[in-house]
């Protein structure tokens, strides 16, 4: 296929660069009602994906348009000349701002092959559901849970040399767990991705989910609380802390979209010495266990580990290398993770007085321009400092830039989703909706 492309772009003619991007996938799939199989089988895919970019000029200005299609694998050579045509009509019809597409550079980081590596994917789901079906609780079970595990290679190659493949394994559960109490039968939904076979992991996991829905089935009604901190771990903190990360991009940036400056406080001209825990950033190419890892991004710009914000002070940009042209600034890549360094209170300290802990939302929100953020509660912990008691309903809300110059972190350092960083975070400014 790809030397097919290259002669059909070549014939087309009129186009200036391209890129191609190949995704092989092998895969299996099951779904599980309680803990019987319900279905199960396998996805074998090949899928190919082409941008060109088409150039112009007007009054001496150079301009550059983009337009990608996806490429089925048996398409044949008429059909490859005629998703061509219409790409390249469609380029033609954008003008942005003119920039080049990168050039190969050599990995900076080898990222570690999961230790799924070696067998197929069918053999590695049976440990895997072994591991989710492992935790036993009393009043919880679980209702129904899809598992899906792939090995995905991909492979870039553009018009200037950049060839760049790497493989990941990428392992995806979805459950519905259920339990009976006072407020009788009650439901939660969530959901964990991974790479690599941890399956301790994997049942804690499961078993925290499974006393959280034992929680909700006894939880009172949340009260309305005036002037009590918010808590948020562990994926709910990574998205806390991933805003920083999202407004530390070169897009946001350019587009003037983002609050932060580089060279200046992320924290804010409102922060004082003392009163919050200074960030600490690190763009990650790799975390253990996220599928997201690779070495290179999309456009196979080899990713390292820029350090993003240091002591709370803006340090680098990363994104796309078109936006990194446009601003002046290095192209570091587009990375999907991040690391965030301990903060200054254990997690003991940090729930040490009144809070409000939210463990599931029915939805939280939050907003990357405004950093206004909030949910409906479905189930949360709430301590008045003497006891701790679980609740649910009612809401909370509140910004980031409000919390910004005031955020505590726990000392306790874990992997969430795209984040290692602390396990919680304290935002002491927010407003609670009792049910």
């Amino acid at each position: 296929m790809f030397a097919a492309l290259r002669t059909a772009i070549a014939a087309r003619g009129g186009i200036a660069d391209w890129m191609i991007t190949e995704t092989v996938k092998s895969g299996s799939e099951r779904y599980f009602i309680g803990t019987k199989t319900d279905m199960s089988r396998s996805v074998e895919s090949r899928d190919y994906r082409l941008t060109v970019y088409v150039d112009g000029e007007k009054n001496g200005t150079r301009f550059r348009g983009e337009a990608s299609a996806s490429i089925h694998p048996t398409a044949s050579a008429r059909e490859l000349a005629a998703i061509i045509d219409r790409a390249a009509f469609a380029a033609s019809m954008s003008r942005n701002p003119w920039y080049e597409l990168p050039e190969p550079r050599p990995a900076l980081v080898t990222v570690p092959m999961s230790r799924f590596e070696g067998t197929s994917p069918a053999a590695g789901m049976n440990a895997v559901a072994e591991a989710l079906f492992s935790p036993e609780h009393g009043r919880s079970r679980i209702n129904s849970l899809e598992l899906f595990l792939s090995r995905i290679e991909r492979r870039v190659i553009n018009s200037r040399g950049v060839d760049a493949g790497w493989t990941v394994w990428s392992g995806y559960s979805e459950y519905t767990i259920e339990a009976t109490g006072k407020n009788g039968a009650v439901e939660l939904t969530d959901d964990l991705r991974f790479s690599d076979p941890d399956y301790e992991r994997l049942a804690a996991e499961l078993s925290a989910a499974l006393e959280a829905v034992s929680a909700r089935a006894e939880a009172e009604p949340t009260p309305t609380i005036f002037e009590v901190p918010l808590v948020l771990s562990r994926k709910h903190a990574a998205e806390t802390l991933g805003w920083f990360m999202t407004n530390l991009s070169s897009p946001r940036l350019f587009a003037k979209s983002s609050p932060l400056v580089l060279g200046e406080s992320v924290h804010g001209p409102e922060a004082r010495q003392g009163g919050y825990d200074p960030l600490e950033l690190t763009a990650e190419p790799a975390i253990h266990g996220s599928p997201l890892s690779a070495p290179f991004d999309g456009e196979g710009t080899p990713l390292g580990r820029p350090v993003c914000a240091s002591l709370g002070v803006a340090k680098a940009i990363i994104g796309p290398s078109r936006y990194a042209q446009y601003l002046g600034i290095p192209a570091l890549g587009d990375h999907k993770l991040f690391s965030v360094g301990p903060g200054s209170r254990s997690p003991q300290t940090l729930r040490g007085g009144p809070y409000l802990e939210v463990v599931y939302f029915s939805d939280f929100v939050l907003d990357p321009d405004s950093g206004d953020f909030g949910g409906e509660i479905r189930l949360a912990w709430y301590s008045d400092g003497r006891s701790r008691r679980p609740v649910t309903g009612g809401s909370v809300s509140g910004a980031m830039m409000e919390n910004r110059a005031l955020l505590r972190y726990s000392d306790r350092i874990e992997a969430n989703g795209p984040m290692r960083g602390p396990e919680a975070v304290l935002l002491p400014r927010v407003s609670v909706a009792g049910a």
